[in-house]
């Protein structure tokens, strides 16, 4: 066990390979710069290695939770085999797909590779034509996925990638995944990787925010794990909470922005503090140090989990702590981790101003704090059944 304080850590976002059947032009993780993957897949971690410094070392953080990306993750030879190894030493496993060879039968074997308990994610920017123009496949591809799991009873989650490209449809998008009860995920989009060249033209402003987006996002519960601006009363959070958190980033649950309660790391295995600062970010490598002892001694992690070390008007917020103003864009847009977040709308005098949308945000926040204190339950059990079933069957071999 490395040495130095405990930290909670809850999600590692994995991008376990940039490998991909498709080429999609504005890719974060630049899985169209076939170059780039080919040294990539020589250096890429292996089996062994992930078992290493991930399922072992991941313990010394806390974590539970495994996101597998890419490129596109199931390309690699031995994403089964991951997801079984992970499931037997009790992780939970997120799969992330463009959906393209996620049949039924792939399906079933991620079942079964996780003892039941595998949630499918894929990617939706809009709920119609317009998602081919930034996911580089049609949404009826993803659609067929998220139906094919409902039939084989998996979990689903989508990823919408918020940015210009679909201000005008984001409302409905975010409506019909209401409508089918499928939990999301808010992604900003960000000049990481191969993004990088449509800044000007995918980049949303603090003005798009206030107008577009964050009216859509804070009227829809399933989507409060994490997005920002987010106005969460203090107050609320720690009754509900109960002070958890890690360092000073809240958590039971996880809210705003997402950096500093979970981290990610790519193929080669390069950590950063949130999955769209990969590259661009790097506080070190598992082959060198332990994921415990890279947030210990990186200056980046440590200013990410204190947020009393916010600048501009996210330091003076009254919602520094439950929102956090979102640190990629903040880097990628003012050139520091801990920098204003450009996009929020917001303006406080000081720590007293109150928004408008405190109230609002309180009351959906409850709503999605109950369901996810249930959730939350169901999966710690299924994952302490699968890791047990898993221990079971080597024992009987």
């Amino acid at each position: 066990m490395s040495e130095g304080p405990k930290y909670t850590f809850k999600t590692l976002f994995f991008e376990a390979t940039r490998d991909c059947n498709f080429s999609c032009p504005m890719c974060m993780a630049s899985s169209n710069n076939k170059p780039l993957v080919a040294k990539s897949l020589k250096n890429q971690l292996t089996t062994g290695e992930i078992e290493e410094y991930v399922f072992k070392g991941g313990k010394e953080i806390t974590l539970d939770t495994i996101t597998w990306s890419g490129g596109e993750f199931i390309l690699r030879p031995d994403a089964i085999e991951l997801v079984h190894m992970a499931t037997a030493y009790g992780y939970s496993s997120i799969v992330t797909t463009n959906g393209a060879y996620m049949d039924r039968d792939k399906l079933m074997e991620l079942k079964k590779a996780s003892g039941n308990t595998v949630v499918i994610a894929v990617g939706i920017n809009s709920i119609d034509e317009k998602n081919i123009e930034t996911r580089d496949i049609d949404c009826e591809v993803a659609l067929g996925v998220l139906e094919l799991c409902e039939e084989l009873d998996v979990r689903r989650n989508v990823v919408v990638t918020i940015g210009k490209h679909n201000l005008d449809t984001l409302g409905s998008t975010l409506d019909w995944l209401e409508k089918k009860n499928i939990p999301y995920n808010r992604s900003p989009f960000t000049p990481r990787g191969s993004g990088d060249a449509f800044r000007e033209e995918l980049g949303f402003s603090s003005d798009h925010m206030e107008r577009f987006i964050h009216p859509e996002l804070r009227k829809h519960p399933l989507g409060y794990i994490s997005y920002t601006p987010f106005f969460l009363s203090p107050e609320v959070h720690e009754r509900y909470s109960k002070g958890s958190k890690n360092v000073t980033v809240p958590q039971s649950p996880s809210i705003g922005c997402w950096c500093g309660t979970w981290l990610a790391m790519t193929a080669e295995g390069d950590v950063a503090p949130c999955a769209i600062m990969l590259d661009d970010v790097n506080c070190g490598n598992v082959r060198d140090k332990s994921l415990h002892e890279i947030v210990h001694t990186s200056e980046t992690f440590q200013r990410i989990l204190d947020r009393e070390q916010l600048q501009g008007k996210c330091g003076r917020c009254r919602y520094k702590f439950t929102c956090g103003g979102c640190r990629a864009l903040a880097y990628y847009y003012n050139g520091d981790v801990m920098a204003e977040d450009p996009t929020c709308f917001f303006e406080p005098e000081d720590e007293t101003t109150v928004s408008e949308h405190e109230e609002q945000t309180n009351k959906m926040f409850k709503r999605f704090a109950f369901m996810q204190r249930a959730a939350d339950k169901v999966v710690s059990t299924e994952r302490e059944r699968a890791r047990l079933e898993m221990a079971d069957e080597v024992e009987a071999d």
